[in-house]
């Protein structure tokens, strides 16, 4: 190998992703070169030093640039030896700079990339204390030049790569957010799809993320250097350097910038994710040439993008991939969505990576290419698709209902036929649709608003999952559709047995609303938890609250959200005591009450273990007590464990001692098999009231029983006294 660096032509190679050679070896043919040889991941090509760093500049796709510095025989150790003790090490490297030795490929006698890394910093000594230099050292962390040692077929190259960090780090993505595409990755999805060839009249990049599609777009339309910020202390400190001008080359790669004649426009739901792609584009140079909007996808239409006159554009998209969204929406949702959304733009061509191939088959659209892209640890699949008019007509046409589906859309059909008038008199926009009344969708459907809220049951072990796949898909699909309600506004969960505290157990980031009863209303956190924050079987009970509250003292024990104590207060109560042990739903709590334009400092609610409150000397009678503990609770702030079937008769009995002389209770319970312990009906008047605690979105299977229990005599001795006032400090 020459290494007289200032004339000479020699070998260099451009490493890559699997798969991806031939597009590499365009680059190079485009920069007038000769393709010496191509190999899987590298490809070698022929010219100067200054060649090389000049394709080290313009190189889309390459994640690295090697001049080769010797190669050879590597079938043994000795003949690998030989190879690296040629290389005029003196001559190429400068005493006391940090070494750091990259290692690729295989041979069949090494085990361990470190011991080549030992190899080839063995032979850097040796000529070094020939030379009488300092011990060269090695340092991965921080190096000044990085050397490149590749086994392959029993073949070694050695080589110096031109620059320290990789060429996909542009150096404008500081945080690229969730999962980034990387950028080299979006430069092998525009070529595939043929940005060069297409001469798109826009391009519009639909779940836009970081915005790496559109500002790689952007470069390579402006033939803007992806290495253009790139300063000369990121390349590797060696004696080939020294015949570089690299402030001239970047001048020259400033000269020729153009910009784009077409509109970019990026669309993201988060508005995070818009500021995040805005401050990539301005660092990138690009800002001024792309458009970023918060938005669905699913509400672009040619009538909302910022041009007239529609032509062919290019529509690239990498939504996102995994089990659910922030909101947990099915992603084959998304990706029927974006389809549908796509095919608006008849002429057009859409590309769409994923690492999951069942996602690309959620778009219904036919692809006329597919390629398989390496990302890493991550295998991604592309498709492209022509979006003609023929097929945007047949695709539009309504799916077919399954008939299977078909069943569970007339059970919807009839359970609002039923309840219609009653929805229409009562005036409600919250109810259940469906509660498992078929048993091959085991799922409970209630409306809020605007909005669906699907809970899955968990399925029986001896129940195939592909089929129970399936049938998830058909409702995540179907009934959204079917009731008129868009997929973004419809929340999918699974619904496992609660155990403990599992239904306080978060786990999605909040999507908080605010909906209607009779003169209530409420802010409902759809997302993070089980349950919502407002139990709908509780509506009559509320509305008892309503009539029954007006001049009373109220205790709600496990207030929760407090929407009954809401309702009491709304009723015209005197006093209202909220206790829970959770601060959460306690600072809710006083949330509704300012929802419902109530003062929250003119009620009390108090954090503490409800069981043990109860045990203390009451300190104030009430006329009413609503007491509706869980099923089973335990808590990390108290040692005890409440069993509402075992505990439930102590819990009465001492609520009842806060209860006034002609007070009334009410307790309901939600557990299934719930049997009141006999001795009560001695001690109290007791009278199961459950039926009128259940309206007819809830008459097929009753979530819970109820019971009104009061004194049987007016001889109590009581120490009537006011709980001290409390606010949101307690």
């Amino acid at each position: 190998m020459n290494h007289d660096f200032d004339s000479n032509t020699g070998i260099f190679a451009l490493g890559t992703l699997a798969s991806t050679d031939d597009l590499v070896a365009d680059e190079i043919v485009r920069q007038g070169l000769t393709v010496d040889a191509r190999k899987l991941g590298w490809v070698r090509a022929q010219g100067t030093l200054t060649d090389a760093y000049r394709l080290m500049r313009d190189t889309w796709i390459a994640d690295r640039v090697v001049w080769i510095l010797g190669e050879g025989d590597a079938r043994t150790l000795d003949s690998t030896k030989a190879v690296l003790a040629a290389i005029p090490w003196t001559q190429v490297l400068y005493p006391e700079v940090p070494i750091r030795v990259d290692v690729s490929g295989q041979v069949n006698w090494l085990q361990d990339s470190r011991f080549a890394q030992q190899l080839v910093m063995d032979a850097i000594r040796d000529a070094a204390k020939v030379a009488q230099w300092p011990r060269p050292e090695s340092n991965a962390t921080f190096p000044g030049v990085r050397l490149v040692i590749r086994f392959g077929r029993g073949h070694l190259e050695v080589g110096v790569h031109l620059t320290l960090t990789p060429l996909n780090q542009r150096g404008y993505r500081l945080d690229g957010g969730v999962a980034p595409l990387r950028e080299t990755v979006a430069q092998v999805i525009l070529a595939r799809l043929g940005l060069d060839r297409l001469a798109p009249a826009f391009i519009l990049d639909p779940c836009t993320g970081s915005g790496t599609l559109l500002i790689e777009a952007a470069l390579k339309l402006a033939g803007r250097a992806p290495q253009l910020t790139r300063s000369e202390t990121q390349l590797s400190r060696w004696v080939g350097l020294t015949s570089i001008d690299w402030k001239a080359l970047m001048k020259e790669a400033t000269a020729r910038i153009t910009a784009p004649q077409i509109p970019l426009i990026g669309w993201d739901l988060d508005p995070s994710a818009i500021a995040r792609a805005e401050e990539n584009a301005t660092r990138a140079g690009v800002s001024d040439w792309i458009t970023f909007q918060v938005g669905d996808c699913r509400d672009l239409t040619p009538d909302v993008l910022p041009w007239a006159d529609l032509r062919p554009g290019l529509i690239v998209a990498n939504p996102p991939y995994g089990e659910r969204l922030s909101h947990g929406e099915s992603l084959e949702v998304l990706y029927q969505d974006l389809g549908d959304m796509a095919r608006q733009f008849s002429g057009s061509t859409l590309g769409v990576v994923s690492s999951e191939p069942g996602l690309i088959q959620a778009l219904r659209l036919r692809a006329d290419r597919k390629w398989q892209i390496s990302a890493g640890r991550l295998t991604l699949d592309l498709m492209r698709a022509r979006l003609g008019a023929q097929e945007a007509r047949v695709s539009r046409e309504p799916a077919g209902v399954p008939p299977q589906v078909q069943e569970l859309l007339n059970r919807l059909d009839k359970n609002l036929e039923r309840r219609k008038a009653w929805l229409q008199r009562e005036g409600l926009t919250c109810y259940r649709l469906y509660d498992a009344d078929l048993p091959e969708f085991n799922v409970v459907i209630d409306r809020y608003g605007d909005y669906l809220h699907i809970q899955e049951y968990l399925p029986p072990k001896q129940i195939d999952p592909q089929k129970a796949r399936q049938r998830r898909q058909w409702i995540r699909e179907f009934v959204p559709k079917h009731l008129g309600i868009s997929a973004r506004n419809t929340i999918f969960k699974e619904r496992f047995r609660q155990v403990g505290t599992s239904q306080y157990t978060k786990r999605d980031a909040p999507l908080w609303i605010e909906v209607s009863e009779y003169a209530l209303r409420f802010r409902l956190n759809l997302t993070t938890y089980t349950d919502v924050g407002l139990f709908l079987d509780h509506r009559p009970l509320r509305r008892r609250l309503l009539r029954e509250a007006r001049d009373r003292r109220v205790l709600n024990l496990f207030a929760y959200t407090g929407a009954l104590s809401v309702a009491a207060a709304m009723g015209g109560a005197r006093e209202v005591v909220s206790v829970d042990l959770s601060n959460t739903y306690l600072e809710w709590a006083m949330d509704n009450f300012e929802t419902n334009g109530l003062n929250p400092d003119d009620f009390d609610f108090l954090r503490t273990d409800v069981m043990a409150w109860l045990k203390g000397a009451p300190e104030s009678e009430f006329d009413l007590i609503i007491l509706d503990p869980p099923s089973f609770s335990n808590s990390k702030r108290t040692e005890s464990v409440l069993d509402i079937q075992r505990d439930h008769a102590t819990l009465i009995r001492d609520s009842m001692r806060w209860l006034a002389p002609a007070g009334t209770l009410y307790f309901s319970c939600n557990y299934s098999r719930f049997k009141l312990e006999q001795t009560l009906a001695s001690e109290f008047r007791v009278r199961e009231i459950t039926a009128k605690t259940l309206d007819p979105d809830f008459d097929r299977k009753p979530p819970h029983v109820c019971f009104e229990l009061q004194h049987i005599g007016d001889d109590r001795t009581t120490v009537p006294t006011t709980v001290a006032s409390n606010s949101r400090s307690k």
